[in-house]
């Protein structure tokens, strides 16, 4: 888990400026999880549908 997070330190003029990148961050994150649940979910289905 740990290479998907940024160790960097980041400045933002404003708290709102770094609520939103962690929170688009793990946006992405979530889409991304979510997306390759989808597509393997697809797969098995269809792979059960042959049989």
């Amino acid at each position: 888990m740990q290479d998907f997070v940024s160790r960097e330190s980041r400045y933002f003029r404003f708290s709102l400026g770094s609520l939103l990148a962690s929170s688009l961050s793990g946006f992405i994150a979530g889409a991304i999880a979510v997306a390759t649940f989808w597509a393997l979910n697809a797969i098995i289905q269809s792979a059960n549908a042959a049989f």
